[in-house]
């Protein structure tokens, strides 16, 4: 019968794509992380790890087994947490995904709050783009996601969390009148962020109800973060769709102006998401219900 920490050994092996480093992150010898996935394989009857010089990848069945022993650690880590809580301890770990606005303007100040009330509960945040976050999800990597869009998921659930406004921003010298409309939109240089982000697919969405496709703007760069298209815009070199909280400090410095469109609204939802049928643990279900109380924090 596997153990759990030969399990765990796995799943950390799986997600560091080394042994090195699995066993340096578990304070293990190589050796034994060996060991523990040698014996996990006997135990199974199946090969879980492709062994090369360069990196560690899974096999075929240990994709799939990768994925149920994660929903295994969760309860399993659930179970000592909800142990730990009836001594009268708080501890437990929680793992959060965001993407760029969320996850730089909002979650700082949640997690801040979230832990002196919390001060046991160990919180890492994971920065990146919205299908990214999703795949982290899927992939049982992280607990819970706090995302700007919605992207079409039969894994994942999406629940409402705060509204969110996106905003034209340009540079103080870029000639463009204080009004515009969407169509005016065609006669301007871009600045984008990546595919997969949140802001771009709301944009994309917005334009399309205006019978505008994305190819039909002139988009010059792409880049792979809000505060970069906000540099891009204030140098003048195009405009750009932000989120107007990422906005506001450069709108006060005076380094940015926002543009004011007459036919387009732009709110939007940011999701709080999590896998659909996983098993939660304690600190997740917690940081849940402390995300949807203090929407205010």
């Amino acid at each position: 019968m596997s153990s759990i920490k030969q399990i765990r050994t796995f799943v950390t092996v799986a997600d560091y794509k080394s042994f090195t480093n699995a066993a340096e992150a578990m304070f293990m010898t190589q050796p034994a992380v060996s060991s523990q996935i040698k014996t996990l394989e006997e135990t199974l009857g199946l090969s879980l790890i492709e062994r090369n010089d360069k990196r560690v990848q899974l096999t075929e069945a240990g994709k799939l087994f990768y994925r149920e022993a994660k929903e295994i650690l969760a309860v399993y880590d659930r179970a000592v947490e909800s142990m730990d809580e009836f001594k009268g301890l708080k501890k437990g770990r929680l793992s959060i995904g965001a993407s760029t606005i969320p996850g730089e303007y909002l979650l700082p100040r949640y997690i801040g709050e979230f832990r002196k009330l919390y001060p046991g509960i160990t919180v890492s945040l994971t920065v990146s783009d919205t299908g990214q976050v999703v795949d982290l999800l899927y992939e049982r990597k992280i607990d819970l996601g706090v995302i700007g869009a919605k992207p079409e998921s039969q894994h994942i659930d999406f629940i409402p969390f705060l509204q969110d406004e996106l905003i034209l921003i340009a540079g103080m010298d870029f000639p463009i009148p204080e009004v515009i409309s969407s169509r005016d939109l065609l006669s301007f240089n871009f600045i984008s962020r990546e595919m997969g982000s949140g802001t771009r697919s709301v944009v994309q969405e917005a334009l399309a109800v205006k019978g505008i496709k994305e190819s039909d703007l002139n988009i010059v760069m792409e880049l792979g973060s809000t505060q970069s298209v906000i540099t891009g815009v204030a140098g003048n070199l195009g405009l750009g769709f932000v989120s107007k909280w990422a906005a506001e400090a450069s709108l006060k410095a005076g380094v940015i102006k926002q543009v004011a469109l007459d036919d387009m609204n732009l709110s939007r939802n940011i999701f709080i998401a999590f896998p659909k049928n996983a098993a939660a643990t304690r600190a997740r279900d917690v940081f849940f219900r402390f995300l949807t109380k203090n929407k205010e924090v």
